[in-house]
């Protein structure tokens, strides 16, 4: 099969120079099916991990953390079923999902939405498990809460901005200039540019480390909760008035997904399957100039450290017949 072999680190975005190789395609083992994989969302953090920026990466590897496919050998009720997932360290500290086949846990099988081809299927994971994991599973939300979602506009962001909706929440995504207000609104959704003292939330989603961090901290209710999902080099230093926060009953949730193998994210995915079939989640934009052959990786990877605007990049290993 056709793999990306990653032998090095890169300098740069623009250094990025992923080789091709056929290698052998992994053999069925018991309790495990082969996947035959057709699309896989490019992440930042798969780019930025061929650079170097994760310390426990191993080499050689195959990158890549989500895909989709369909199952081409295993147990026979299991065969030909689509599937999808993600897989945490998966392409960082072992073998990941950027190759032609992958092998699979028979624990991890999660199956696609009926609605969604395979493409769109393997742009959604990462960015809806983090989602999932971050406002469910960590901050708990409840129906009718108030949700701040920064960087709102993002591939996580947006993934967040429906989850809440799916629940009933009312959220708001906090962007970076007006002119993102008025793309927000033209995709259904309210967003700010600036924290007044006005805004309260029950939760916030913070993909922004320290940025506006005194402001998110004040725009929070009592009994609030705050869900860490990033923070650059240079932005992961906070202080806050640690008497007021606990008199206030408020948390600060980390979220790590690296930390779930593929077995624990296809159990979010499987509560996720029904609200795509029904259309209460909104799948992630994808265009075809973000579809890039396995041959194009290099390009792949380069435009996923881009300005994307939201929109996802999706490699294609196999072209889907459905």
């Amino acid at each position: 099969m056709k793999a990306i072999i990653l032998q090095e680190h890169f300098s740069g975005r623009e250094q990025i120079r992923l080789a091709i190789s056929d290698v052998s395609k992994p053999q069925l083992t018991e309790g495990h099916c082969l996947v035959k994989v057709h699309s896989s969302g490019v992440n930042p953090s798969d780019a930025l991990g061929s650079t170097g920026y994760f310390s426990h990466a191993q080499l050689p590897r195959i990158p890549g953390r989500d895909f989709s496919g369909d199952i081409v050998e295993g147990a026979p009720h299991l065969v030909g079923k689509r599937v999808w997932g993600t897989g945490g360290s998966a392409g960082l500290d072992s073998d990941g999902c950027h190759a032609e086949y992958l092998l699979l846990p028979e624990t991890a099988i999660a199956e696609v939405p009926h609605n969604l081809s395979m493409n769109e299927a393997g742009a959604q994971v990462l960015p809806y498990v983090t989602a999932y994991y971050g406002l469910i599973e960590r901050a708990r939300i409840q129906k009718g809460e108030n949700i701040l979602i920064t960087g709102g506009l993002g591939q996580v962001g947006r993934a967040a901005l429906s989850i809440c909706r799916w629940l009933g929440c009312h959220p708001i995504a906090l962007v970076r200039q007006k002119a993102d207000i008025q793309r927000a609104k033209e995709l259904g959704w309210k967003a700010i540019d600036t924290l007044s003292s006005d805004h309260k939330f029950d939760v916030i989603l913070n993909s922004l480390g320290n940025i506006h961090w005194e402001s998110l901290i004040s725009s929070l209710k009592r009994n609030g909760r705050i869900v860490i999902i990033g923070a650059k080099e240079g932005q992961r230093i906070a202080q806050f008035n640690l008497f007021e926060f606990y008199r206030a009953n408020q948390e600060i949730c980390g979220v790590n997904t690296v930390d779930f193998n593929f077995t624990q994210n296809a159990e979010f995915l499987n509560v996720l399957k029904p609200a795509f079939e029904s259309n209460d989640l909104c799948p992630l934009p994808i265009e075809e100039s973000g579809i890039f052959p396995l041959g194009d990786a290099s390009a792949a990877y380069q435009a996923a450290l881009g300005k994307s605007g939201g929109k996802r990049i999706v490699l294609q290993m196999h072209s889907p017949s459905y």
